[in-house]
């Protein structure tokens, strides 16, 4: 098992298990156990075996640094993991025009990003604006404005900022997404701060084919919601996986092509576990079956565009080396794509260091990291996991250091791309074209 020392966002330090947790695992929103009280969830969760939490925030007083502090300890305590904070739409209103409430709408939204910091989340989900906000001339503009200004403020504080494709919102149709996404492309242009959270069921109850909203989503989805419906029955909305008519089977694999991290269980069950482990049973066969398949191309060579590109990297040529794997990424279909990936945003995220970007380092390493580390200890031959803790270390030296510091980061810790001999241990080092 490869280990890195890892630091969370509030300076506490940690063990990096790197093949652990799977790429792909369901995890639960609290909203799911409502009425349930938000700080209550992470201990029924566990007991159901599910780990990763997506935190829904549904009163002005939980957006408060006393009850976060509360729900960070609880979390703590069940051994749960914050991948994200669900904003409360009602309370941001932020295309009102009435000033004050799209003042305040963007001061709780302050504050949840403060409260995701302390939980240590990694994105935030906003379902955006009504559809019926959305009809004047200059609605969409500033629509579009408030996403970048809230994109930003978001990846200051190392997030993201998810926008869900909610059924009776401004981002409901495959149109409205990719249109939203053209918009997003010169302030945003690798998709580092604004993206989507992709939810099947609030497509299909939008009218909308999941899987082109899925694909129109492209490499922007940062969360995922998992809910059902049943299409002859219009009051059946918002079931656990598995209790309507959604083809999960299909729907988990086109995910995985696009998305590692956790799934977020969203259908109500309130105190009703059982239906929760009903899910599972559905669910956690076809997400190791997912994963098994990922590992069978490890097995191959790697192709000459990604060997060039490790070369680049080697030499610290980040940026060529982006231009040489991603043609590698573009081509390649299967699961090994993440891993191409995963090479050239390790390399892109020391780019953007050299530069003086420090938030741009931290968000490419980390998404590096979590791609590469997906393919540890070995694949293709090279020695994913060392890469992984080595890259790893690098990124905690960068957190420590800061922005104000960053001059100090020594390159000589960089790590280089190693090969392993067939059938040595990891640690053997071989370069690219070696014995």
């Amino acid at each position: 098992m490869t280990e890195a020392r890892t630091a969370t966002r509030g300076g506490r330090r940690g063990t990096l298990r790197m093949l652990q947790p799977p790429r792909l695992r369901l995890g639960l929103s609290t909203g799911a156990l409502y009425p349930t009280p938000t700080e209550n969830v992470p201990e029924a969760a566990a007991r159901a075996g599910l780990f990763d939490l997506e935190i829904m925030l549904q009163t002005p007083g939980e957006y408060g640094t006393g009850f976060i502090r509360e729900l960070a300890a609880r979390c703590r305590d069940a051994g749960s993991r914050v991948h994200a904070v669900h904003l409360w739409q009602e309370l941001h209103p932020l295309l009102s025009p009435y000033v004050r409430r799209a003042r305040e709408g963007r001061t709780l939204f302050a504050r949840a990003i403060d409260g995701a910091e302390q939980l240590g989340a990694k994105v935030i989900v906003w379902h955006g604006p009504k559809r019926t906000e959305m009809r004047t001339p200059t609605a969409y503009p500033h629509f579009v404005d408030a996403a970048a200004e809230l994109g930003g403020a978001c990846a200051a504080a190392g997030l993201r900022l998810a926008i869900e494709n909610v059924s009776w919102c401004a981002l409901a149709t495959v149109r409205d997404i990719l249109a939203f996404s053209e918009s997003m492309k010169e302030f945003d242009p690798r998709a580092e701060r604004v993206g989507f959270a992709f939810d099947p069921f609030q497509a299909s109850e939008a009218g909308a084919n999941p899987f082109m909203v899925l694909s129109a989503m492209g490499e922007r989805v940062y969360d995922v919601h998992l809910s059902d419906r049943r299409e002859d029955d219009s009051e059946s909305r918002h079931l656990s996986p598995g209790e309507g008519d959604l083809p999960w089977p299909a729907l988990l694999r086109a995910i995985s092509g696009v998305y590692s991290g956790p799934l977020m269980l969203e259908g109500g069950v309130g105190e009703d576990v059982a239906r929760i482990d009903a899910t599972r049973r559905l669910l956690d066969p076809v997400l190791r079956e997912i994963l098994e398949e990922s590992r069978t191309p490890c097995d191959g060579k790697p192709p000459a565009g990604l060997l060039e590109g490790i070369r680049l990297f080697n030499d610290g040529e980040y940026y060529a080396c982006h231009e040489a794997i991603e043609h590698e990424w573009h081509a390649e279909t299967r699961t090994i794509r993440r891993l191409y990936q995963g090479i050239l945003q390790i390399g892109v995220g020391f780019l953007h260091a050299r530069r003086g970007n420090h938030t741009g380092a931290l968000l490419l390493l980390t998404d590096g990291i979590d791609k590469t580390v997906e393919f540890a200890p070995v694949c293709l031959g090279i020695d994913t996991g060392r890469l992984a803790a080595e890259s790893q270390a690098a990124l905690d030296r960068l957190q420590e250091l800061g922005p104000d510091r960053l001059s100090e980061f020594d390159y000589a810790t960089v790590p280089r791309i190693r090969f392993v001999a067939e059938g040595t241990a990891p640690s053997s080092e071989l370069e690219p074209g070696g014995p």
